[in-house]
């Protein structure tokens, strides 16, 4: 990577890692433009280099979270033995829904958009090349493989797999933050035999 593109990579950091912080601290819709420029000590023509505006810089944020919370889902995974796919991938889940668990304020930011990641176009430009590391499309990659290896015969995968991730960020917010329609735990074995008929 060059060093002009070194500076701006980290220029467009700071501004992420700053926007996190003061929505966590103050809230998205109390947080703005400048409070995001003055806390990053950049001016405000720089935001408008990275972002158009705040809806930008926070969807970027939730694609960076949730691409981050399957990447180390995954990489955990590896270091288990399965007899088969379908554990593997509620073993990765699990490992989503325990990390938001300890995570509240993650969850809250992210809401229910836990496939923000996988959809984004945040990662499609040159600049993000290493950042992107084609997560989205290596998770895809790998459900499509190991379901194939176990000889799953899923009438549409994408879809499959799209509608497995928005039933864990949408029911699992609710059962985390509120227990509704019950505490996570009680809730899970539930979840994932809904899971396993999606999947069988």
């Amino acid at each position: 990577m060059s060093k002009i593109n070194k500076k701006k990579q980290e220029k467009e950091q700071k501004l992420l890692d700053t926007a996190f912080n003061l929505f966590i601290s103050k809230g998205i819709n109390e947080t703005t433009i400048q409070d995001i420029v003055d806390e990053a000590g950049v001016a405000k023509g720089t935001f408008y280099l990275y972002f158009k505006d705040r809806f930008e810089i926070v969807e970027a944020i939730i694609s960076i979270k949730t691409v981050k919370l399957f990447n180390d889902a995954i990489n955990a995974s590896r270091k288990m033995n399965y007899t088969n796919f379908i554990e593997q991938f509620l073993f990765i889940i699990d490992y989503i829904i325990n990390e938001l668990t300890k995570n509240q304020q993650l969850l809250k930011f992210i809401y229910k958009n836990l496939s923000a990641g996988i959809n984004s176009n945040y990662f499609k430009e040159d600049l993000k090349e290493e950042l992107k590391g084609n997560v989205s499309k290596a998770i895809f990659e790998m459900f499509m493989k190991r379901a194939s290896e176990d000889g799953l015969r899923l009438q549409n995968p994408k879809v499959t797999f799209f509608m497995i991730i928005e039933l864990v960020g949408s029911t699992c917010y609710h059962s985390i933050l509120f227990n509704e329609p019950l505490p996570i735990e009680e809730y899970k074995p539930y979840l994932y035999q809904a899971i396993r008929k999606l999947l069988e």
